[in-house]
């Protein structure tokens, strides 16, 4: 009897270590587990502002590559109160090409066709008068102005005298031209 005593404490004992044993093992699961599903949440929100950071930086390089494009065509666009300098400029480049020239008339025309409600349209007809040459300068150099602009006409007739198709090569080298043209230049309202 004292041996089935014995035997029931250790089986008693051995029940209470095998129950002590199976909390550990349980909690010791929960904690893996709960650190598990910590670590993916981490993982995931690091995941997430990584990506988040990369379309930041991203973004920071377009703006700061367009933001050269913006200003180059923020400037090719006549300011508010630009348009004396713009007719200047455009006399300069005449003269400059030796040229004498005559702004004939200025419109300003509210265009509805435009995106933007904030720029109309300069309508600008002059007459220049000089050599063949210097009428030809000033026609590239003002295609060739900053401002976004259009030659909407560009004519050019020999004053000295009516001109045959066999003559053209001695009036252009001799004569004096008269150029009239039309040309739309973009500004700001």
């Amino acid at each position: 009897m004292y041996s089935n005593k014995l035997l029931k404490i250790i089986l008693a004992i051995l029940s209470l270590l095998v129950v002590v044993v199976f909390l550990i093992c349980y909690f010791v699961y929960e904690d893996i587990r709960h650190k598990n599903e910590n670590y993916h949440t981490l993982l995931y929100n690091l995941s997430f502002r990584n990506d988040k950071q990369n379309y930041l930086t991203y973004a920071q390089k377009t703006i700061g590559s367009l933001s050269l494009d913006i200003n180059r065509m923020d400037d090719s666009i006549i300011s508010k109160k630009g348009e004396v300098e713009f007719i200047e400029n455009l006399e300069s480049v005449a003269r400059g090409s030796g040229l004498s020239i005559e702004i004939n008339s200025l419109i300003l025309n509210n265009n509805s066709n435009l995106a933007s409600s904030s720029i109309d349209i300069l309508k600008i007809k002059a007459k220049t008068k000089g050599s063949w040459s210097a009428s030809y300068t000033f026609l590239t150099r003002l295609e060739l102005l900053p401002f976004k602009l259009r030659v909407n006409k560009f004519g050019l007739v020999s004053i000295d005298k009516e001109v045959t198709s066999t003559e053209i090569r001695m009036a252009v080298s001799s004569g004096i031209w008269q150029s009239e043209f039309e040309i739309d230049v973009l500004k700001y309202k």
